[in-house]
């Protein structure tokens, strides 16, 4: 049906400054038409009266693991997960085996992604081949193939000559740098550094590490004008550092995952290796300096940092490896801080949408408005369900969530005009 009607639904839009009930039309990918009691005789019929329409999200982190790590996950699975979570854009680290470091891996995951056709899937170039922070890739061809940013995303760039360089030259080809901000040469542990890991007896990562890495790609970005995205922000002094360079003018942009905003160290004592990520969960402190910055503009978005693993890989604190699953978890957790009143409804939309967007540059997304390609999505914020084998599209599911009951579900996910997910 190349016609949808969805009735009555409270649409958000912070792009316009939207917020009321409305019907929407969308024809041949694009909307038509919002409006009163709008009619169509040929329309797939949504009723959506008492559920939340907006633009759909955009996560600018995820790890889906394909090529070389199917058995964790794969395209299809991760973009199965992705819409069931509302998102129809995503930035897949290069952290692959072979790492996107050339335009053939890139490629790869362009069309197959294209032929599974759930949603648009932009691959993130290696800053330096084999991301081995030795040798800086080619960037324009990289660009060319496809990518849309670049990072050694998990192998923190240690070279600050080679940092440099490398904001200059994406900035000249009008792309930018995202960087994993911990220095490994203090950040060599496994949880953060406080209470629980002396509790624990666990080597740590201080938050120092972190800090030091942003103060040095803030730094190069305030002289060379070029762009840094500093990837899952977790620490209060970071935070205060890019709050400082950003008001000199710098070019930075960061984003937040939403388990750092939901948990402190201390869920590690409950949830043990599903909740061991890098940068860790860290102490109460940080936690609520990260919702300040939600609530001052400093954090621009929320991104999940998708980061699939096998139950082998998640065994004790020491041996597992970092990282938690997010695309269908992220709304019911933001919802959480909604509740709480700590965001606006509002807020959410845009640090899950049209912000990541606009940092992309993607014209046709993060906004539902007349002429517009018709990505969105429709959610009761109300609905409650149990993250277990039946929910989780996920190969994955690794994460403190799982087998808890969650508020707030994705009913529809439409991409480019095309119901890609339902659950009615």
């Amino acid at each position: 049906m190349s016609r949808i009607l969805i009735k009555k639904a409270r649409i958000i839009d912070p792009s316009q400054n939207l917020d009321g009930v409305k019907d929407i039309l969308i024809e041949k990918g694009r909307i038509k038409a919002l409006g009163d009691d709008l009619f169509e005789s040929e329309a797939y019929i949504i009723e959506a009266k008492g559920f939340i329409a907006c633009p759909s999200f955009v996560d600018l982190h995820v790890h889906l693991r394909d090529p070389g790590q199917e058995y964790k996950e794969d395209l299809k699975s991760g973009m199965q997960s992705a819409v069931a979570g509302g998102f129809t854009h995503l930035v897949c680290m290069p952290n692959t085996k072979p790492p996107v470091d050339s335009p053939e891996i890139a490629q790869y995951i362009i069309k197959k992604a294209e032929s599974i056709g759930l949603c648009k899937v932009f691959p993130a170039g290696a800053i330096t081949k084999g991301r081995k922070g030795q040798e800086l890739v080619d960037f324009y061809q990289l660009k060319k193939a496809g990518c849309v940013a670049f990072t050694d995303d998990g192998s923190p760039l240690m070279d600050s000559g080679l940092m440099e360089k490398a904001l200059k030259l994406t900035s000249q080809l009008g792309s930018f740098i995202m960087n994993h901000c911990e220095d490994d040469r203090l950040a060599y542990g496994h949880i953060n550094e406080g209470k629980v890991s002396s509790m624990l007896g666990i080597s740590s990562r201080p938050a120092s590490a972190e800090d030091i890495l942003i103060a040095r790609d803030c730094i190069l970005a305030y002289h060379t004008g070029g762009h840094i995205h500093i990837q899952h922000i977790s620490s209060s002094l970071g935070l205060d550092i890019i709050r400082f360079f950003k008001e000199k003018g710098a070019r930075i942009t960061c984003e937040v995952n939403p388990y750092h905003l939901l948990f402190n160290e201390e869920e590690l004592l409950t949830s043990y290796s599903n909740a061991k990520v890098n940068p860790p969960l860290r102490e109460e402190k940080h936690r609520k300096a990260l919702i300040e910055g939600l609530r001052d503009g400093t954090i621009d978005c929320i991104a999940t940092d998708h980061a699939p693993h096998a139950p082998w890989e998640k065994t004790s604190l020491e041996k597992a490896m970092p990282g938690i699953i997010g695309l269908q978890l992220a709304l019911p957790m933001m919802l959480k801080l909604v509740r709480e009143e700590i965001i606006s409804l509002s807020k959410m939309v845009e640090l899950m949408s049209s912000s990541p967007a606009r940092i992309l540059g993607l014209e046709d997304c993060g906004s539902i408005k007349e002429g517009s390609r018709a990505n969105l999505v429709i959610f009761d914020p109300e609905r409650e369900w149990l993250l277990d084998e039946k929910t989780n599209f996920s190969k994955s599911k690794n994460t403190p969530l799982w087998g808890k009951v969650l508020k707030g579900k994705v009913l529809y996910t439409i991409f480019e005009g095309k119901v890609v997910y339902r659950d009615v």
